[in-house]
């Protein structure tokens, strides 16, 4: 079962339960986060913690990466899975540097986990990552082909990448020249089974820390969409985040 290391009630404005970790993981993602802003949370690996976060809504779930890959599947499917109360939380995996590019592989490709970071980064990374998740809108990784049109002063430049993941507000782009922030961009995300393309308008809203997040790429924010676009693009979130 689920503890919470003080025990004492809180008001928190997020709520984050560690689990496949040791206490000693826990200790250090404590003095990362601190206690004033984070309901923090260490619950052991098992069918316990899988019942509390599928009763209990949680904005993080870090889970610890390697382990037995049948087991990570089957624990985030259920998280996902239609009527738990941690369906929209985000799933961060917290990896030893050796086995970051296998964490790596889990996200984005419909497992529904969305970052991966290694321990030895977690002074540097953990808060931002978090504080990412929890302060957009809900989102799904989607790794999907898109076509990027920047507006620059001297003339129009086209260019292809891949969304990392997808939410109402905005979206990740791997793969995109770290243009600044507030440069504005039409854009046409070609989603897998979609007949037509999400097609619209956004603003950079920042370049990723590639040493931090191993993605190079950028944040970028949605400004208006072409159409009944904006309505497809909600449906479709709908449809995978339940």
């Amino acid at each position: 079962m689920a503890y919470n290391e003080t025990g004492a009630p809180r008001a928190m404005t997020k709520k984050l339960v560690l689990t496949r970790a040791s206490r000693d993981a826990f200790a250090r993602t404590k003095n990362v986060l601190g206690e004033r802003e984070y309901d923090l949370h260490h619950a052991p690996w098992d069918d316990n913690t899988l019942e509390l976060v599928q009763n209990t809504r949680f904005d993080i779930i870090a889970i610890g990466f390697p382990g037995p890959i049948k087991a990570l599947r089957r624990f985030v499917g259920c998280i996902r899975a239609s009527g738990s109360a941690s369906v929209r939380s985000g799933i961060v995996l917290l990896s030893d540097s050796q086995h970051l590019d296998a964490a790596q592989t889990f996200v984005g490709i419909g497992v529904g986990i969305n970052r991966a970071i290694a321990w030895d980064d977690l002074e540097e990374s953990l808060r931002p990552v978090i504080e990412d998740l929890a302060a957009v809108a809900p989102r799904i990784p989607l790794r999907a082909p898109t076509r990027v049109v920047l507006q620059l002063e001297q003339r129009p430049l086209r260019t292809f990448c891949q969304t990392e993941n997808v939410s109402e507000s905005g979206m990740l782009l791997r793969g995109f020249g770290h243009y600044p922030p507030g440069t504005v961009i039409d854009f046409e995300i070609s989603i897998p089974g979609q007949g037509d393309p999400i097609r619209g308008r956004a603003t950079i809203a920042r370049t990723t820390n590639v040493s931090l997040e191993r993605l190079e790429g950028v944040g970028a924010r949605f400004d208006d969409f072409l159409g009944s676009d904006r309505s497809r693009l909600t449906e479709y979130l709908n449809e995978h985040l339940h």
